[in-house]
């Protein structure tokens, strides 16, 4: 019998349908559109880009069951759907090796990595795909999951959480709540975020260890001292305990983002007083104000809501103000936001859009909007880029910050003075750059369109320099290269991840990745043949190589070199390859800058990395919100600031769901007990626990059905003075902590009281809390 490569070599005609028919017993399980399945839902979206790399002929994983053609050869849809669903129908423990081995959850691993979450979309369809082929009843009615909206309109992954700030958030917000007259660096002591998608923000990324909690402990109490320089500041009446008060709740709601309960204002005073007595008054405020910066209501922003029924829960007006300035200031809310707060005027979709407006216009939105370019297009790396100094003698520090400065300024400009369109960042024939950097691309001075300004750039034209546009600008050509040559792999998968929402997997492991040594009389493109010949390498190349072979016009520091040392014209030819909307040849960045600008791929992919930013979600293309926000970008003619608005629009913006919290069921014959004072250990009939002669008693401060924070209270029942440290069993996995240390041992979580309340007086009180996820 021929194998389907056989046939195709004959030239044997078939039809998708046909060719099914024939391959298929009439026994056999399945459903009759499976084939449209497996392209939409998984060849398209992942296969074709991801797992090609190494399931290809000659590839890592050649050896394995399951070798697929790559895009574009004839009969690879019907091949590769074939191949993926004998895999489908093997079976470890019950359990597909279709979903094993993508989500990392096979025993012996997977040599890709884990490249689909369990909890995603792209899981839940290779679930139904591998239910559809096992014949499981009722699969064939089953449509793709395309996480729709809920009829309200909701995301449904758009689940109730507290939200850690980021390094740059908290600096920011230290800046801003403390008055500092520079920018806070605290911030940059605290170990760095995981960077998913490019972001550092994502919430499900984001944990808490001990090393964190020290960090943060120091932190707070070095920006308690530095509060007090600025005392007045914060309140201007006469020092004693009626100030305090006041600014227990001023100071305490700027903080908090939202005002202090009776409960807060009462355990804050208890901590003045008791410092205040031995110490005086500005101690007492200072110990205040480290605890406050230690709570979990400074260091999280909360997203809970109030419940609306049927699991759906409506942002306050005071966690939609957090919402709006850490999106467009990536700090606190501003007075007048918190003035609309407090009247209830930031909860309507008009209230909502005019304050983003006026937000985005202000100077402040700028750190936002560099912040997030610098991560969307990975400038970080530039900093850190290395080059042959016998080379580059000149590419000092100060030409790497102005070519940052460079692409900062032209976002900047596109977004607030040059009409907004996403195709300008593209098509752009001027830049504003400084004068050094322009020395050093090479530019006429007679180009100089403008007078210098204060951050030291000025408007250059572009037009018959070879450049143009931000994939010309030497931040992103100078850190996606070598020391010595541009780096077409580099480069590629810049514009295949950043700007196609394409993720490639990592080198297989034990690929040798030396390159020929460097011939400055040959093309750079001849040092990478070896990719397209080695079959463990072409799969993956080709989804980068063809398009980084469009800068090769440029240098390893981004200078612009049309032609070899021997004078020989560089070919700048490249293609982009298995990117339905965007596919084709160009030439030079101008023309990939040309196919880029108005590709539906990239709309879609820009604007799913803004959800990513604003959300701090890892996004998923076919999202609910990801959908609406596509949509209306298109809708407001691709304007960058419609862009940002119509992300306050989108229901996720303001709403969320979530687990309903029961009462606790009563035990029989006792009272039941009000969640909001539950003990931490023990029976709920007996009175609150001890421990070593501390009495403890835990009250329940939020919680949102994935996780939980509880306050708890510890009083010291004996009659000697003594430092506390009580062991307590927490449900989950602790992710946070304030006011305390602690360890986790074998018997529980141990907590250790802090400097200002770790010493208690025969019947004084200390107060911290803890969060936890389920």
């Amino acid at each position: 019998m021929l194998t389907f490569r056989q046939l195709v070599a004959l030239g044997a005609l078939f039809s998708s349908a046909a060719f099914l028919s024939a391959c298929t017993s009439s026994n056999d399980a399945g459903c009759p559109d499976d084939l449209e399945f497996f392209r939409t839902q998984m060849w398209e979206p992942v296969m074709s880009t991801q797992c090609i790399a190494c399931h290809s002929s000659g590839g890592a994983a050649a050896a394995t069951r399951m070798v697929l053609l790559p895009p574009g050869e004839p009969g690879a849809l019907e091949n590769n759907f074939m191949t993926v669903r004998a895999i489908a129908r093997q079976k470890l423990d019950g359990t597909s090796l279709l979903l094993l081995k993508p989500s990392g959850t096979h025993p012996e691993g997977h040599g890709g990595g884990k490249l689909v979450a369990q909890s995603s979309v792209l899981y839940t369809n290779f679930q139904r795909f591998a239910d559809r082929i096992n014949g499981v009843p009722g699969a064939c009615q089953s449509s793709p999951q395309q996480m729709a909206c809920t009829p309200e309109g909701l995301d449904p992954s758009a689940k109730r959480q507290l939200r850690m700030l980021t390094r740059f958030e908290y600096d920011n917000t230290l800046r801003d709540l403390l008055y500092l007259d520079t920018d806070s660096q605290w911030g940059k002591a605290l170990p760095s975020e995981e960077v998913v998608h490019g972001f550092d923000n994502t919430a499900d990324a984001r944990a808490v260890g001990q090393l964190l909690t020290d960090k943060l402990l120091t932190v707070s109490e070095q920006a308690a001292e530095a509060a007090m320089a600025k005392l007045s500041r914060h309140v201007s009446c006469a020092p004693g305990e009626a100030c305090a008060q006041t600014f227990i709740q001023d100071f305490g709601a700027r903080a908090f983002r939202a005002p202090l309960t009776e409960e807060d204002v009462t355990r804050y005073r208890t901590l003045y007083a008791s410092v205040a007595a031995e110490d005086g008054y500005v101690k007492g405020l200072e110990a205040v104000t480290a605890a406050m910066l230690m709570s979990s209501n400074f260091l999280y922003r909360s997203e809970l809501g109030t419940h609306q029924g049927n699991g759906r829960y409506a942002l306050s007006d005071y966690e939609l103000a957090s919402e709006l300035s850490y999106l467009f200031w990536g700090s606190m809310p501003d007075a007048d936001l918190f003035a609309k707060a407090k009247a209830g005027q930031l909860h309507t979709p008009e209230q909502l859009a005019a304050e983003a407006r006026r937000m985005l216009a202000s100077p402040r939105s700028r750190p936002m909007l560099d912040h997030f370019v610098s991560q969307w297009l990975d400038l970080e790396k530039l900093d850190q880029a290395q080059k042959d100094p016998s080379l580059f003698s000149d590419f000092t520090p100060q030409v790497r910050a102005a070519m940052k400065a460079e692409t900062l300024a032209l976002f900047d400009h596109v977004v607030r003075d040059g009409g907004g369109r996403m195709s300008d960042l593209f098509t752009a024939d001027y830049t504003y750059a400084s004068d050094t950097l322009a020395a050093f691309y090479g530019l006429p001075s007679s180009s100089a369109a403008g007078a210098v300004s204060a951050t030291g750039s000025r408007r250059w034209e572009l037009k018959g320099s070879g450049r143009g546009g931000l994939l010309s600008h030497g931040s992103i050509l100078a850190s996606q290269a070598t020391p010595q040559v541009a780096s077409p792999v580099r480069r590629g998968r810049l514009v295949r991840e950043r700007l196609l929402c394409q993720p490639l997997p990592p080198a297989p492991p034990g690929l040798n990745l030396e390159l020929p040594t460097i011939d400055p009389q040959q093309p750079n493109r001849e040092r990478f043949t070896e990719h397209s010949r080695n079959p463990a390498c072409s799969a993956c190349h080709k989804m980068m190589d063809p398009i980084g072979f469009g800068f090769e016009q440029f240098n390893s520091v981004g200078r612009y070199q049309p032609q070899l040392a021997n004078g020989t014209a560089v070919d700048a030819s490249g293609e982009i390859l298995a990117s339905p909307a965007t596919e084709g040849t160009f030439t030079g960045v101008e023309g990939l800058q040309d196919k880029l600008a108005d590709s539906p791929d990239v709309q879609g992919c820009f604007s799913l990395n803004w959800l990513r930013f604003a959300y701090g979600v890892s996004g998923d293309d076919a999202s609910c919100a990801a959908t609406q926000l596509s949509e209306r970008f298109r809708q407001g003619s691709l304007s960058i600031p419609e862009l940002l608005v119509s992300l306050t629009q989108l229901p996720r913006f303001t709403q969320r769901w979530g687990e309903i919290t029961a009462l606790p069921t009563p035990t029989p014959g006792t009272d039941p007990v009000p969640p909001e004072d539950i003990p931490g250990t023990g029976d709920p009939t007996t009175p609150p626990p001890t421990s070593g002669g501390v009495q403890i008693s835990t009250k329940v401060q939020d919680d949102w059905g994935g996780g939980y924070c509880h306050n708890v209270k510890v009083t010291n029942a004996g009659s000697s003075e003594l430092d506390w440290r009580i062991t307590l069993k927490v449900e989950g996995t602790l992710f946070n902590a304030w006011n305390a240390t602690y360890q986790i041992t074998g018997n529980g979580v141990e907590f250790t009281g802090v400097d200002w309340n770790s010493h208690l007086v025969p019947g004084g009180s200390a107060s911290f809390g803890y969060c936890a996820s389920r």
